[in-house]
């Protein structure tokens, strides 16, 4: 892996993953809201409930905020994005204070949208940071192996976060040929039995239409491996 520590690959790789669940899960909420708007007596709080809202006993729209901005909700943007800063501060001399500079804005636009009157167009803005952070990968690193190993953090991220979620499972083909693209050039090992297995499950003829609820689990539990 060259110059590269196992440190530094290990921060790429997560502010790759935090980066896309703080992009992937807003992105999520976003539709559940705008599911609401449309029919507020549909099936929107059935979306919540994979995000973890508990129907019985929950405010939907306090949970909602807590998903959005609560600062100790693992799977809160705020707790993701913070996380996503912690490690690209670290990793400045091989990242960019360019890119680094977007995920700064994004962690801003965050606590900008908790206070604002208008916070939708906030956090538009966090999405629109994220897709910059992305391009700056492209233009300002040079080397080729810190690029893969953010954007297969990314890959990883969003198998996770589709299947959890059951969002957008029709992608998950492309995701993986993408993920298939890179993983090789990170330099770091993984474990190729789970990787196999998450390709087999993605092009299978039945994905996703008739996966059942148990074969969603073990792509979740092989796509947890590929690292784990």
């Amino acid at each position: 892996m060259g110059t590269l520590s196992v440190t530094k690959a290990d921060h790429l790789l997560w502010l790759g993953r935090y980066v896309e669940r703080t992009y992937t899960t807003l992105r999520f909420i976003l539709h559940a809201y705008d599911v609401a708007l449309d029919d507020p007596l549909g099936n929107w709080r059935d979306q919540l409930e994979e995000l973890g809202f508990r129907e019985e006993e929950e405010n939907p729209y306090t949970f909602v905020r807590d998903c959005l901005f609560s600062p100790t909700l693992p799977s809160s943007i705020r707790h993701s994005i913070s996380a996503a800063y912690d490690n690209a501060v670290t990793l400045r001399d091989c990242v960019g204070t360019e890119a680094i500079a977007y995920v700064q804005m994004a962690y801003d636009n965050v606590g900008s949208a908790e206070t604002s009157e208008s916070p939708l167009l906030d956090l538009q803005a966090v999405i629109d940071d994220i897709m910059a952070f992305r391009g700056c990968i492209d233009d300002y690193i040079a080397d080729d192996a810190v690029r893969s190993i953010i954007k297969v953090g990314m890959g990883i991220e969003r198998i996770d976060l589709y299947t959890r979620l059951n969002f957008e499972l029709e992608r998950l083909p492309q995701e993986v040929h993408r993920l298939a693209s890179r993983i090789n050039r990170t330099g770091i090992a993984y474990d190729q039995e789970s990787f196999r297995g998450v390709v087999d499950m993605v092009f299978d003829p039945a994905f996703p239409g008739n996966m059942t609820y148990e074969q969603l689990g073990e792509l979740l539990k092989l796509d947890a491996h590929i690292f784990g």
